[in-house]
């Protein structure tokens, strides 16, 4: 029963696995470690790292390495006996025998009792394991084995800040197996990062995505993905049947699972990007009890994986395989069931998102914000299942005379709603306003095919247009955002609600203003903060404060926007309302500006950044970038990192597709221009690309790094080093490990120790303390 060691492993190259390879060989190389268990989920490169793991350690064991697939065995009992027959021969052996055990998921149960009799018996024996759970014998060690750490979210990928990412690696590697003439490029490099991004890492499913580069470019593949390609991506037919495609992975993964694990499975299956544990207990098909002990038993399984995240709630994460299959078995389970799961869904986060709407301004603000953040695409799902219900009940309507209350729609508006500010906070702008308009035009239709406006859809009509104008807005459409807060004014008018018209009024001010009709902005404005503060609505009479400031700078008049700006700030620092407070310092720091305290500027766009960061804001971040890039250039003379900052503030507008207009955009193609001529073309090209390559999580950081004025950036060795390798250098003078780096600066462990090694290289260092005092020095 004994097979070939090589037949354990595959032909392609063991990639990205280097630090784990140590970590195994470390522990054979230990006699007192007499069983040690690789476990993860499938796909994940157990078999293939046990085996080059046993390969590399031969020598030490005299009595040979036996390895045995336990899935290829004809039955457990033959499998059994081989185990016995090898103990009882190393029994009284003195040289070290290892057993190499593959595939102990399905079969841990009874496996588990008779190895740990032999291995009572056999002192010289030691077992190598890999299976999706663990034996649970006293003495196992376990090393779990992750997917591959991926490059993540990148606003412009270039291929020497992702070509050493071991995804990365491992998906170029078997692409050129498959088109030797396939290689990583700046054209192909954002397309490959997001296969690597999409398929989680799992080494696995790369692999048999790679063989496609064989036949279809990466961005088309990409494309291919994204529809659900991967769901039946084949495999070569000279491994395991268990491995020759995604859903005999998972079918693999799921083997032995009660029904109701399977339900619950199927139900999980419906959320992208995981839940919450207290979600997962509310969507359940199974009582309370049976909840816990099926949700242990998927991830004692590696079915479940559960993300512990410090700044937020744990989240129970799915593979995008196991996902695929597990909604395979909700819509098997009968439409009925499946539409029950999907209605449970939507619920959940209409409910959800209701109650976080009015925790987006307070003491706790960020937290709830990430929270939402965090259910962005299922959100989105919930969205697209309630369109989809109410499509259903349209068409239904029309075979039938019974007229129904458009509960589907009214349910879809209120959860779009909900979603403003999370939203605005995170740049989904081009979406966001797609749902606001398709939603209000649809409780439109329903209105004029039902010949009547109840108050209701109205009201809700109203919220809409008001939310589409924000995002409007925030995406540089000022005649566009004036029509659709002009439409919201005219429906709160119907609804005799002056509060929410007052504010709308505000808002089509304000955009009449950045359309250049200054006269009639300022009009608006002036009546509609009138109206607000006799509503008592202080948040919004602050809001229009500040806008109506913004337009009061525009003519020249400081004095009276100075007065409106103070008042604007003291209601916002007293109702914590961080965003509008963000704004209105940036505003304030224009007003600096123009009175000529550069000082006082400075202190307010620092305080805005450090604003803004704290809530991870995302749309309103680029303007601040700007400014604050200008003042550097009129300022510090600091023309690397003013152009470092305008770049970044490019990067995250083409990612939130947000635009400036008029005379923005002319004064900073004018600063583009004059730092190219002050820099030259090489500095500068160089300085724009590290600004594109900035994460949004540091942009707000860069500008803060800012050396006061008059002190020039020194141009010491250190000064090669971009923005994130000096962030990293600084702290490792700090003394922090890559671990703690990592988590500071919220990027992945082995990106650090990418920064590292590239820092060591241009200090010329050849350890962390001789980085310390590098860094130490040119501080």
């Amino acid at each position: 029963m004994s097979t070939d060691l090589q037949a354990l492993g595959t032909a392609a190259e063991l990639v990205g696995r280097e630090l784990d390879l140590i970590a195994v060989q470390g522990r054979l190389q230990d006699p007192a470690a007499r069983l040690i268990t690789l476990t993860g989920a499938g796909g994940v490169g157990k078999s293939r790292l046990a085996a080059e793991a046993a390969r590399a350690t031969a020598a030490l064991f005299p009595g040979g390495i036996h390895p045995l697939d336990l899935p290829a065995c004809a039955d457990l009992e033959t499998a059994l006996t081989h185990i016995e027959q090898l103990a009882v021969g190393t029994a009284g052996a003195s040289g070290r025998t290892l057993l190499l055990l593959d595939g102990v998921e399905h079969v841990a149960a009874r496996l588990a009792p008779v190895l740990a009799e032999h291995l009572t018996a056999a002192p010289a024996l030691t077992v190598l394991a890999t299976g999706q759970e663990v034996l649970r014998l006293y003495g196992e060690q376990v090393v779990p084995v992750p997917p591959l750490p991926t490059p993540g979210p990148l606003l412009a990928p270039d291929v020497a800040d992702v070509q050493d990412n071991p995804a990365v690696r491992l998906l170029i590697c078997c692409a050129h197996e498959a088109n030797p003439a396939f290689a990583l490029t700046a054209e192909n490099v954002e397309a490959v990062v997001d296969i690597c991004n999409l398929l989680e890492g799992v080494p696995l499913v790369l692999e048999l995505a790679a063989r496609r580069l064989r036949l279809y470019p990466a961005q088309e593949l990409r494309a291919w993905l994204r529809r659900g390609g991967d769901s039946h991506l084949p495999g070569p037919v000279d491994v395991p049947a268990r491995q020759r495609s995604t859903p005999a992975i998972a079918e693999w993964s799921c083997r032995g699972l009660s029904q109701g694990q399977r339900a619950l499975l199927a139900r999980l299956a419906l959320f992208q990007h995981g839940l919450t544990l207290a979600t997962a207990e509310k969507v359940s098909p199974l009582d309370a009890g049976e909840t816990a002990v099926a949700l242990e038993a998927l991830l004692d399984r590696n079915l479940l994986t559960l993300e512990e995240n410090p700044r937020t709630d744990s989240r129970l994460t799915m593979s995008r395989t196991l996902r695929a299959w597990g909604l395979t078995l909700l819509d098997a389970a009968g439409a009925a069931q499946a539409a029950t799961a999907r209605q449970a869904h939507a619920r959940h986060y209409q409910k959800l998102l209701h109650t976080l709407e009015g925790r987006f301004q307070g003491s706790e603000q960020q937290r709830w914000l990430r929270a939402a953040a965090a259910e962005h695409a299922n959100v989105l799902a919930a969205l697209h299942h309630l369109k989809d219900e109410h499509e259903r009940r349209t068409a239904a309507r029309g075979r039938s005379s019974e007229r129904e209350r458009p509960v589907a729609l009214l349910e879809r508006a209120a959860l779009v709603c909900a979603s403003l500010y999370p939203w605005l906070i995170r740049g989904e702008l081009t979406e966001g306003l797609r749902w606001f308009d398709a939603t209000e035009r649809a409780l439109q239709d329903e209105g004029a095919e039902d010949g009547e406006e109840h108050g209701e859809r109205l009201r809700a009509r109203a919220r809409l247009c008001a939310g589409a104008g924000v995002l409007a807005a925030a995406l540089g459409d000022h005649d566009g955002a004036a029509h659709r807060h002009r439409r919201a004014v005219d429906m709160y008018q119907r609804l005799r609600d002056p509060g929410p018209g007052a504010l709308a009024s505000a808002r089509r001010g304000y955009a009449l203003f950045r359309c250049g009709d200054r006269a009639a902005g300022q009009s608006l404005l002036s009546a509609a903060r009138t109206t607000l503060n006799v509503q008592g609505d202080t948040a919004g009479s602050a809001e229009a404060a500040t806008a109506l400031a913004d337009v009061l700078l525009a003519g020249g008049e400081s004095e009276p926007a100075r007065a409106l700006l103070e008042r604007a700030e003291r209601i916002q620092r007293q109702h914590g309302a961080i965003r509008d407070l963000a704004r209105t310092r940036s505003t304030t720091a224009r007003l600096h500006l123009h009175t000529g305290d550069e000082a006082a500027a400075r202190a307010a766009l620092r305080e805005s950044l450090t604003l803004y960061e704290s809530i991870d804001e995302r749309t309103e971040l680029p303007a601040v970038l700007d400014l604050f890039a200008l003042l550097l250039v009129r300022t510090a003379g600091q023309p690397q990192r003013a152009t470092r900052l305008l770049a970044a503030a490019e990067a995250l507008r083409s990612r939130t597709g947000a635009t400036t207009t008029g005379a923005d955009r002319d004064l900073l193609q004018g600063t583009v221009t004059e730092l190219r001529r002050q820099l030259g073309a090489t500095l500068f090209t160089a300085a724009w690309a590290e600004g594109l390559r900035l994460r949004p999580a540091a942009m707000a950081g860069e500008a803060l790094a800012t050396a006061e004025p008059g002190r020039a950036e020194e141009r010491t060795e250190a000064g090669a080093l971009t923005p994130r390798q000096l962030q990293v250098a600084l702290l490792v003078a700090d003394g922090l490990t890559n671990r703690q780096i990592a988590h500071q600066l919220d990027i992945a462990e082995w990106t650090v120790v990418n920064h590292v090694r590239h820092v060591m290289r241009k200090l010329g260092c050849n350890s962390r303390v001789q980085v310390a005092w590098a860094v130490g020095r040119r501080q």
